[in-house]
């Protein structure tokens, strides 16, 4: 594969939003990545991949105090190739010429969540609303609204969105975004620092001895994200994430030999 920006790539929102934020990090890391093509929902994003028109999607799969959302990777049998993890750093704008005292209601994307406390103790009573796509699109309301809408959104929103007022930063006390470069095909290194592994596992103890056996390769457990199927009790889907250095072709030799559990990711983690 050559580092010429040779994949095309695919993400939410536009340039300002937190995903334009980590897609153009994870551009520096990725030499291979080109110019990204922005899509309105992440409903979009996962479409536009299965359908080949990128051919990778940098994904929020994981922020403070939220759910994993990475099950359409297992859903739709996708990999992943790569992972970063940053602060929100999140804002609080406003129509120029708004008081504190005329917000009426609170909008944004999915970072509202993680500012829960900021807008608890500043905006007690206040109505929040996630918006349906994303924060730009919310912002862009803001402006054309009365002037008494807060909009929450990352630094660089007033990039994109001009005539936003900033009346209050970092509101998210350090919340921290997990993103995912997940693509269709599978392009795996062949002595990763990072696995990723998915399977469906029941309490008869084989989850356990998956583990073991992936450590025994020299990797460990580093995360475990679970999501509930509609079959028996205590039986779910999940993704596990492996750290440590080892030999692909031993790794994926000892995950055949558990029933239904794939191999997903296999990079060297850069950054």
């Amino acid at each position: 594969m050559s580092a010429a920006r040779s994949l095309k790539v695919g993400t939410l929102g536009g340039p300002a939003t937190f995903a334009g934020e980590a897609t153009d990090r994870m551009r520096e890391l990725h030499p291979e990545f080109g110019a990204p093509a922005y899509f309105l929902t992440m409903d979009d994003c996962w479409l536009a991949l299965k359908a080949g028109t990128v051919d990778v999607a940098i994904l929020g799969i994981e922020r403070t105090g939220q759910p994993h959302h990475g099950q359409a990777v297992i859903s739709n049998g996708f990999y992943v190739m790569g992972l970063l993890a940053q602060p929100l750093n999140c804002s609080l704008y406003v129509k120029p010429g708004t008081r504190t005292e005329d917000i009426r209601s609170i909008t944004g994307h999915g970072s509202i969540h993680q500012c829960t406390s900021y807008l608890d103790r500043h905006f007690p009573g206040v109505p929040r609303k996630m918006h349906a796509l994303n924060s730009v699109a919310a912002a862009r309301e803001v402006m054309a609204a009365d002037g008494t809408i807060a909009v929450v959104g990352s630094r660089s929103l007033p990039r994109l969105v001009d005539g936003l007022e900033e009346i209050a930063a970092s509101i998210d006390e350090g919340a921290i975004s997990s993103w995912w470069a997940v693509t269709a095909k599978p392009l795996f290194s062949d002595q990763p620092s990072v696995l990723i592994v998915t399977g469906r596992f029941e309490p008869d103890g084989q989850l356990g001895n998956l583990i073991s056996a992936v450590s025994g390769q020299s990797y460990r457990l580093t995360t475990a994200a679970a999501f509930p199927v509609d079959r028996g009790v205590s039986v779910y889907d999940y993704i596990l994430s492996f750290a440590g250095k080892g030999r692909r072709a031993e790794v994926e030799q000892a995950v055949a030999r558990f029933e239904g559990t794939r191999l997903v990711g296999a990079f060297e983690q850069r950054g």
